[in-house]
């Protein structure tokens, strides 16, 4: 297979809760202008997966994303897949050619059925607190309703988790690994249930990574992924 590229222009839907995709906020913790989300990339590296891998990869495949640098709202970002021996490597690219994110994607994931014992059934907090977030801790289980069949639906719905079970202060998604492990119906509604995997600080950052497990309406497993954030940003913690 030859390498596969694609242009997006990355933007930033009005409205959205958190303040690093605004500009006026976003500048004043250093950047040029607001975050577009993670789960946004995710889905341009997804749209290439599918492309090239097919239906199996939406039904039984894996996508890993990491997003290491900034997009910006408004810019133009290359996406390219190139093959590899168990799958396809992914690098998003920016305007001045800065890798911001890389990936990996297969069209089937190994690993068997995950064990629904460790995903607990849980009630969601009714005033969610700081992210205080402990290992080991089990999080509330989000009842929601798919709105689309986007490609990005897995990283996205690890987003919804969080901040249902966390007062967040602004925070950054910056990493999501994915299993496919069946197709939602459209508008299909679907559980998300989870753990805490481990939390960490680095570089005055504070980072927490979810275990998650999304089940569709007949309880059926459709993705199990690791989510991982900073739910604390340095910048704020010494004060903007």
């Amino acid at each position: 297979m030859a390498a596969l590229e694609r242009r997006f222009v990355a933007r930033n839907e009005p409205g959205l809760p958190n303040a690093v995709h605004h500009d006026e906020f976003a500048r004043r913790l250093g950047f040029r202008a607001g975050l577009v989300p993670g789960a946004d990339l995710y889905g341009f590296m997804a749209e290439l997966s599918a492309q090239a891998l097919g239906r199996r990869w939406q039904e039984a495949g894996a996508l890993s994303a990491r997003f290491n640098s900034p997009v910006y709202d408004g810019e133009e970002v290359g996406v390219c897949a190139s093959q590899r021996p168990d799958g396809l490597a992914l690098e998003l690219v920016n305007p001045d050619g800065l890798v911001c994110a890389t990936g990996a994607a297969v069209a089937v994931a190994e690993g068997g059925q995950p064990d629904r014992e460790q995903y607990p059934v849980m009630e969601l907090p009714s005033r969610p607190g700081p992210p205080a977030f402990v290992q080991g801790q089990a999080l509330g289980t989000l009842q929601v309703q798919l709105p689309s069949q986007d490609l990005a639906w897995a990283p996205r719905l690890g987003n919804q988790i969080l901040m249902a079970n966390a007062d967040l202060p602004p925070w950054m998604h910056v990493e999501s690994r994915v299993r496919h492990l069946g197709l939602p119906g459209d508008a299909e509604a679907v559980s998300v249930r989870g753990t805490v995997a481990g939390t960490w600080e680095r570089r005055g950052h504070r980072f927490v990574e979810l275990d998650l497990l999304i089940l569709g309406s007949d309880d059926r497993p459709l993705a199990q992924l690791r989510h991982v954030a900073i739910v604390e940003l340095a910048q704020l913690r010494r004060g903007p």
